[in-house]
């Protein structure tokens, strides 16, 4: 039996912020579309302003042709709303993660500009559970979708609710939307679990699969908050890592050693996320916590720097030729 879920409506007066000025990020996709029109909806009892952003990442030939529905159907709503197209990708970089950074700061450009609050994003119960997936899949850390990114004023009030409810809702209100045709393109691994195994998930054990692993996802996210805050008061106490001091090594060694390898390697994350300016991850951190164990070795990182331990500490410098499974 289908689990009772929080309607469209109903999640949207719970999760935004009343008396907001909110910023959709409007694809013209249907998860945006109903993400605007709930908005709307509720616009005069939380008192919000509402506009909305479309960016044209230019990655397909017909792109364009999305923004300019986005510009009638808002012009139509009475909706503010820009239009921004990204520039062109740099070579060798990864589109997917080249076009999630480029976003965020254009949205972030945009609500700064119109002295807005928050950005608004469609994401929800199914792009949580196919998130999970993936990073089981890949055998990554389980980071899951946060419903609120402050630091980026960002906020996903969908996150508890389904696909399918998405859907209901644009089919008994009659919202139009555009779609992307690359959705349906099931070489690309979140689409084949999409449309393969959920379904298949959905039909063989629960109608409620994308929720379950939605919850669960969450309720994971929730665990490694609580991890990470007690790793941030190991890291603290440590004082930041000491480049350089052999004592600070020895100090950092005794600090660990008796702590459960969940927290240990997020609190050597923490520490290094000062010099690196990026989360290194826990395969990265392992080897760094391995490193002040034994009180030498080498690490690779990115951007052509390596971690190194000696009698005399720590030091960063360009590496040489070595993988991380030899640190």
């Amino acid at each position: 039996m289908a689990r009772r879920r929080r309607s469209v409506e109903t999640a949207l007066r719970q999760e935004v912020p009343p008396g907001s000025g909110v910023l959709v990020a409007l694809s013209g996709g249907r998860d945006s579309c109903v993400l605007l029109r709930g908005l709307l909806k509720i616009q005069g009892i939380l008192k919000l302003r509402v506009e909305a952003c479309h960016i044209d990442h230019g990655l397909r030939p017909n792109s364009g042709r999305d923004g300019d529905f986005v510009s009638s159907a808002c012009k139509e709503l009475g909706v503010a709303c820009a239009i921004e197209r990204l520039g062109a990708r740099p070579a060798k970089s990864n589109l997917e993660a080249w076009a999630r950074v480029q976003r965020y700061r254009v949205l972030r450009e945009v609500l700064e500009r119109r002295k807005l609050d928050w950005i608004v994003t469609a994401h929800n119960a199914n792009d949580v559970a196919e998130t999970l997936l993936i990073r089981l899949f890949a055998n990554k850390e389980l980071n899951s979708i946060e419903r609120c990114d402050a630091r980026r004023r960002v906020i996903r009030p969908l996150l508890g609710v389904t696909r399918s409810q998405i859907d209901e809702y644009a089919a008994t209100r009659g919202i139009a939307h555009v779609e992307d045709p690359t959705n349906t393109d099931t070489s690309l691994v979140r689409n084949r679990i999409r449309h393969n195994l959920l379904p298949l998930l959905e039909h063989s054990f629960d109608p409620s699969m994308a929720w379950i692993l939605a919850e669960r996802a969450q309720a994971l996210a929730q665990d490694c908050e609580a991890l990470q805050v007690v790793a941030d008061e190991v890291a603290q106490g440590l004082g930041g890592l000491q480049l350089g001091d052999a004592a600070w090594v020895t100090r950092a060694h005794s600090a660990l050693a008796g702590v459960p390898y969940g927290v240990r390697w997020r609190a050597v994350q923490a520490l290094l996320v000062p010099v690196l300016a990026y989360e290194a991850g826990e395969k990265v951190a392992a080897a760094v916590c391995s490193l002040l164990e034994k009180g030498s070795g080498k690490v690779q990182l990115r951007g052509g720097l390596a971690l190194t331990g000696d009698r005399f500490g720590l030091a960063l410098h360009p590496p040489k030729t070595l993988r991380l499974s030899e640190a």
